[in-house]
């Protein structure tokens, strides 16, 4: 998913300019036309020359995006939403070392069953950054194991550990961001690989 398009929107009776955002959890308009949709709540989507049509919560929506667009819109709401866990690449098969907390509850979901008992049976580190020193302890933790660590940390300026401070930790230290992913409404997490 990922897009966003500038354009004009038709929905419960408003009309106007938006900048339209197509996300995994849904879709977000923002402009002369604001309003969230859940993903589970989009249906019947169809591409009518220049427009994107569709229904949420049985309303319907008309977004013209100009031809392309609309069905660059269209092709990406045939894919399937993707897990959290498949996101973050775990599984039974490739289980996480987690370390931190509290979890938010989407990613508490999404490691169910997932979790290794430490370094050794891990394929990966996932750091749940919500205070102080969180961010030196992942930061430690990815060093002395070598492993790739995904940094769930909040979203926003109130955010107790934010997506600048881990960055700039890690980045300091010669690690590389090469993935980013939505936990929840309040988190991100951000995945970090070693030095080479």
């Amino acid at each position: 998913m990922g897009r966003e398009a500038e354009g004009h929107a038709v929905w419960r009776g408003a009309s106007g300019v938006v900048k339209a955002y197509l996300e995994s959890d849904g879709v977000i308009l923002r402009g002369e036309v604001r309003g969230k949709l859940p993903r589970a709540g989009l249906m019947d989507w169809r591409v009518e020359g220049e427009d994107l049509c569709l229904r949420s919560g049985g309303e319907p929506l008309v977004l013209m995006l100009g031809a392309r667009e609309a069905a660059a819109w269209g092709r990406a709401l045939e894919k399937p939403v993707l897990s959290l866990a498949a996101k973050l690449g775990i599984s039974d098969l490739a289980r996480a070392w987690v370390i931190g907390g509290p979890r938010p509850e989407a990613l508490a979901l999404a490691l169910a069953g997932c979790e290794a008992n430490g370094p050794d049976s891990a394929a990966v580190v996932v750091a749940v950054l919500t205070g102080p020193g969180d961010v030196e302890a992942a930061l430690a933790v990815g060093q002395a194991t070598g492993l790739r660590v995904w940094c769930v940390h909040g979203k926003g300026k109130a955010a107790a550990v934010g997506d600048a401070t881990v960055r700039a930790a890690f980045r300091g230290a010669g690690w590389v961001d090469i993935k980013a992913s939505a936990v929840s409404e309040g988190f991100s997490a951000t995945l970090y690989r070693p030095p080479v």
